[in-house]
């Protein structure tokens, strides 16, 4: 029973607002506990319909690209878990700056637990885990930000060029692919966020690509249509791909 209500019970609906546009706010307050420690309570607030418009408790669910809408779901399984990550996300984002990394790194982790205790298998939840993990670092850490994502793209590119000399020179082209894992080490505490992505980052690439190529294709087709039959409006655009939302949980395909 890993989501309950105030009392105790088992979560069976959540109550929510729809604001348009991609938020929605909590109407009811709802609870995790946490199964490694049963004392471990975390309460998520309903949201404070006296704040103004983007403020309080407001989720937008799974934060998944928009060009890979075709390939996962904003919401299931990991519903819940990114309402919770949403809650303690906002909180991190109030802190103080030199708390805002590692409240988020066990936001993360939660995120990561709550999705595994909800239901979804070990391997999903870990890509779930690193894409927010890379996020977090992106969003708080700055220059450190900046040279994890440099790390993660060689890397995913080390293993993607270690398999393909690997089939078309030689097989000892493979050995390329233990550049990323000896890498990670310099992350110290760090190394399994910088390890996931980099190995799950390169598996999910095919897919990321094409997802990129099909909405830009999308795209081309759209203006198109729009450019020829004279519809009103502004040109269309291919949605958001290479930036993280404001808020949120981003994740790649499942």
């Amino acid at each position: 029973m890993p989501f309950t209500d105030l009392n105790g019970n088992e979560l069976r609906s959540l109550p929510l607002i729809y604001r348009l546009g991609r938020d929605f706010q909590v109407a009811e307050a709802f609870c995790w506990r946490d199964p490694r420690d049963s004392d471990r309570v975390l309460t998520i607030p309903a949201h404070d319909f006296s704040l103004p418009p983007g403020e309080g408790n407001s989720t937008d669910f799974a934060s998944v690209p928009p060009f890979l809408w075709g390939l996962i779901a904003s919401f299931g399984k990991q519903t819940l878990p990114a309402i919770l990550h949403d809650s303690l996300t906002t909180v991190a984002q109030l802190a103080p700056a030199d708390q805002r990394l590692e409240l988020r790194r066990t936001a993360d982790e939660y995120f990561r637990i709550s999705l595994i205790d909800s239901g979804m298998h070990q391997l999903r939840a870990r890509v779930m885990w690193a894409s927010v993990g890379m996020e977090r670092y992106v969003r708080f850490a700055g220059r450190l930000g900046v040279a994890i994502i440099a790390q993660l793209s060689i890397g995913v590119l080390a293993i993607i060029a270690a398999v393909a000399l690997g089939i078309v020179a030689h097989p000892l082209w493979l050995l390329l692919a233990l550049v990323p894992a000896i890498a990670a080490l310099a992350w110290g505490k760090n190394m399994d966020l910088v390890l996931a992505a980099s190995y799950l980052g390169a598996l999910y690439a095919p897919l990321v690509a094409a997802a990129f190529i099909g909405s830009r294709f999308e795209q081309l087709l759209a203006i198109s249509v729009w450019a020829g039959t004279g519809t009103p409006g502004p040109l269309p655009k291919a949605e958001p791909t290479l930036r993280w939302p404001d808020r949120g949980t981003t994740m790649p395909p499942q």
